[in-house]
C-alpha cells in the first residue's frame, strides 16, 4: 500500500488522509494561490505526542512558509512505522512521499 492509498473515516464517507489538510494563519496579502494545493510543499518534521497511538503531526514548508497538518488513517501500517518512514524522507516533496510504499 502507498502512504497516498491511506485512508480514514469522516462521518459516514472514507476519504484520502494522504496529504493532510495543510492549516497555516491567512495573512494580510495573501491570496489563495499563495496556500499548497494537494501534495505541493516539502515535509519539514513529524512528530507525535506522548502517548498517542492515533496520528502524526506533520510540518512542511510551502513558498517560504510553515504549514502544519494532522495525519491520521484507519488500519496498518501502525503509527510507528509509518513515524520512522517519513523521518527517513524529511525534505521530499509532498507529492513524492505519498507515492511511498508503507
Amino acid at each position: 500500500m502507498k502512504i497516498c492509498d491511506l485512508r480514514r473515516g469522516a462521518g459516514s464517507m472514507t476519504v484520502a488522509a494522504w496529504p493532510p489538510r495543510w492549516t497555516t494563519p491567512f495573512r494580510t496579502g495573501d491570496t489563495w494561490d499563495s496556500l499548497p494545493k494537494r501534495g505541493e510543499g516539502v515535509l519539514e518534521s513529524i512528530t507525535r505526542r506522548e502517548g498517542d497511538d492515533t496520528c502524526l503531526m506533520l510540518t512542511m514548508r510551502f513558498h517560504a512558509r510553515e504549514h502544519a497538518g494532522i495525519l491520521r488513517w484507519e488500519g496498518p501500517p501502525p503509527v510507528a512505522a509509518l513515524e520512522d518512514l517519513l523521518k527517513a524522507h524529511v525534505g521530499q516533496e509532498i507529492s513524492w512521499i505519498g507515492d511511498l510504499d508503507c
